[in-house]
């Protein structure tokens, strides 16, 4: 019983004059870890996202609308539905 009193005698865990010194630690800590992904964030990401928009160019658009018109169109297909094909030539014009 002796030794094992001796131990926790010997461990600062239980001292209250450290309690201030941990709550400062486990702060920092957070503080620390806050930086840390606020700093991986703001590398993939940016920190003004606002001059870095561009618009969509023409090319872009009119093969995306062929794509969701085709795919509608297979749709009006598969539900028999002929008279919602549109072609596709028109969705261009």
């Amino acid at each position: 019983m002796n030794i094992a009193t001796s131990l926790l005698k010997r461990s600062n865990l239980g001292n209250p004059d450290k309690y201030p010194l941990y709550i400062f630690l486990i702060i920092a800590g957070c503080i620390v870890g806050g930086l840390i992904g606020f700093s991986v964030y703001t590398m993939y990401h940016g920190l003004d996202d606002s001059g870095n928009t561009n618009d969509v160019p023409y090319e872009q658009r009119k093969y995306m609308r062929e794509t969701r018109q085709r795919y509608l169109n297979i749709l009006a297909v598969e539900s028999r539905r002929p008279d919602m094909i549109i072609p596709i030539r028109e969705v261009n014009a």
